[in-house]
């Protein structure tokens, strides 16, 4: 009996590793010159980007496993970034350019707004409301495209802004500049505004450089998401192990609720690499329900090495997907594949994707797409309903595992979408 239970225990582990190891995909492809952004509904995918699908400026609807494209429609000015919600039971989603934003609803229908300034930033709420950041000038607009209010950010670096429709909020992530003992310091905030931009509902970490103590690792904001369980989530970028995020985003007398899995997830033998931290937060408070740590570790060492945040989603029960950039080596990175195809040896950074559960405490997938080369620059990623979706960018000289591609191989920069189940 007991070696019965060996073997069993044997087979679960093994078969939990190769589930966290490899990524069912429906598609991967090659698509247009640059994409920026993504966004999976109920019964289909849109992607915003420029180039290929058609000449300028496109959002292309696709069906739900990525695999055929329904139809595309032009959009005004160069794309920069884009998000997407759901509105009414559909999806829609809005697009920064370098002269305003685009809101394309399921049926590709086109609403255009010019402004002032490139559109950096985005979100767009269920109730069609708009929030962009142009530099560090925050803008809301109705679901009209009428500006409701603006407001002059002071932020020395900006993260994202996010849209909360059924509380009626702007979420605003960034850091600042600030100095503790005639040091330097960056420090994250997390700002959450009334659609007016006139009173500030609460505030989370913006801890003044003077009481900062031993947490003088940098801490940057990176992406603000509220996820389809209505929770509230943020990227943050810890540099070193000593920092903010090992406490509340209230008080740095009160430990955070950090979850590990393991190595991977603790914050040891670091130098000053620059990591991930998945925060989830109650909207209506900004209090911290859990936090995780993110990095990635030198192949056949212990040492800490960088992993990039860039984008996070979550689904209507809560898994949690994170985009990032990874150094050598997110774990078991040798034995990763994608639709059964083995990556190609780790030879620069790389794109990865990252899932967990909604208790931070089991890992669903962790897997990189490279064919050739250092690649790409992670761009958007959307989950619901058992399917994912993220595009990122790559150069000529760089390749990217294709599964039932629309387009296979590319000849100059190329934009790249993954839709995958779990």
């Amino acid at each position: 009996m007991k070696i019965i239970a060996i073997l069993l225990l044997f087979t679960l582990f093994s078969l939990s590793q190769q589930q966290t190891t490899s990524l069912s995909a429906t598609t991967a492809t090659y698509l247009g010159n640059v994409l920026v952004g993504v966004g999976v509904g109920s019964d289909s995918i849109l992607v915003a980007g420029s180039g290929q699908v058609r000449a300028a400026g496109f959002v292309a609807k696709l069906d739900r496993q990525g695999r055929s494209i329904l139809g595309s429609v032009s959009i005004p000015g160069n794309p920069t970034i884009a998000r997407s919600a759901i509105i009414n039971g559909a999806l829609s989603i809005a697009v920064g350019t370098d002269s305003g934003f685009s809101v394309v609803d399921s049926n590709l229908r086109v609403s255009s707004v010019s402004a002032v300034g490139t559109v950096n930033s985005i979100s767009i709420g269920g109730d069609g409301t708009v929030a962009t950041l142009s530099g560090l000038e925050l803008r809301v607009y109705s679901s009209s495209g009428q500006q409701i209010s603006a407001h002059n950010m002071s932020f020395n670096h900006i993260g994202n802004v996010e849209v909360d429709s059924q509380s009626k909020t702007v979420y605003v992530l960034g850091d600042y500049n600030r100095r503790y003992n005639g040091g330097p310091v960056r420090v994250v905030a997390i700002y959450a505004y009334d659609y007016e931009l006139k009173s500030t509902k609460w505030t989370d970490y913006d801890f003044p450089g003077q009481e900062m103590g031993n947490d003088l690792g940098d801490t940057t904001g990176q992406d603000i998401r509220v996820g389809k369980d209505g929770s509230l989530y943020f990227l943050g970028g810890p540099m070193g192990g000593n920092n903010l995020f090992r406490h509340s985003p209230k008080s740095l007398t009160v430990p955070a609720n950090n979850i590990g899995i393991d190595d991977y997830n603790d914050e040891f033998n670091l130098r000053s690499q620059i990591t991930s931290y998945i925060g989830k937060l109650q909207p209506a408070t900004g209090d911290l329900i859990v936090g995780q740590y993110l990095l990635a570790r030198i192949t056949g060492t212990i040492r800490g090495n960088s992993l990039f945040p860039k984008f996070v989603d979550a689904d209507e029960v809560g898994n949690v997907f994170f985009l990032g950039d990874s150094a050598c080596c997110i774990k078991d990175r040798d034995n990763i594949t994608i639709s059964g195809q083995a990556i190609a040896p780790y030879s620069g950074g790389e794109v990865t994707l990252y899932g967990v559960s909604s208790t931070f405490k089991t890992r669903l997938t962790w897997v990189a797409f490279t064919k050739k080369g250092n690649n790409g620059d992670p761009r958007g990623v959307s989950v619901s309903k058992g399917v994912g979706a993220l595009v990122l960018n790559v150069e000529a000289d760089q390749d990217v595992v294709t599964v039932n591609a629309l387009h296979d191989t590319h000849s100059g920069a190329s934009g790249y979408l993954v839709v995958w189940t779990y």
